[in-house]
């Protein structure tokens, strides 16, 4: 995937896998691929072996380990599963270029905030990666009920990397300011 000379990043592979899935040749599997990852869902990583013939020839070399899964592996993976939960029953590609997570939560607050404001509090505690993830989904799957909830999938899985990578308090501190900040003036007036 790296034709270019650059060193890859997580950002733009995850936008690289985002484009190739939804490309014009990959449609008639498309479903299908998005059923296989969202089932992986919640699983163990070494019990997802259905999901590494979909993501594996589409990461750089750089970024596949020899052992246990590596952190920018992980991120790619769980931020793929989030995007297949997101587009169950959906047809358009998201387009959200909100810095985060955060960010994609506050535009649909306002008619969630007190069950959404609990889940978020307890994802922004979680004491690890796999507890964290969990609770992400669950979010997830509460904000894909609203038709206006969207994601930066590429971001996010940027975000997991670093949160993976010992920055874990910074993720955080970044949503918990986006998400909480204040409303904008005509924001939420849906």
């Amino acid at each position: 995937m790296n034709t270019e000379g650059k060193i890859p990043s997580v950002y733009g592979t995850m936008k690289k896998i985002l484009i190739y899935l939804n490309s014009p040749q990959e449609q008639k599997n498309l479903k299908g691929n998005l059923a296989v990852i969202r089932n992986s869902a919640g699983k163990n990583y070494e019990d997802v072996t259905e999901v590494w013939p979909i993501l594996f020839p589409l990461i750089p070399q750089e970024f596949l380990g020899t052992g246990p899964l590596t952190y920018k592996e992980k991120a790619l993976l769980v931020t793929l599963q989030l995007y297949a939960i997101g587009q169950q029953g959906s047809d358009k590609m998201p387009d959200d270029e909100s810095n985060s997570i955060g960010s994609s939560l506050h535009k649909i607050r306002g008619e969630y905030s007190t069950s959404l404001d609990k889940r978020f509090n307890t994802m922004l505690t979680a004491t690890t990666f796999d507890e964290f993830t969990y609770h992400l989904r669950q979010i997830f799957k509460m904000g894909k009920s609203n038709n206006a909830f969207s994601a930066n999938f590429p971001a996010l899985a940027e975000d997991l990397f670093w949160y993976q990578n010992g920055r874990n308090k910074q993720i955080c501190l970044k949503w918990a300011r986006d998400y909480y900040r204040p409303a904008a003036a005509g924001e939420n007036d849906q």
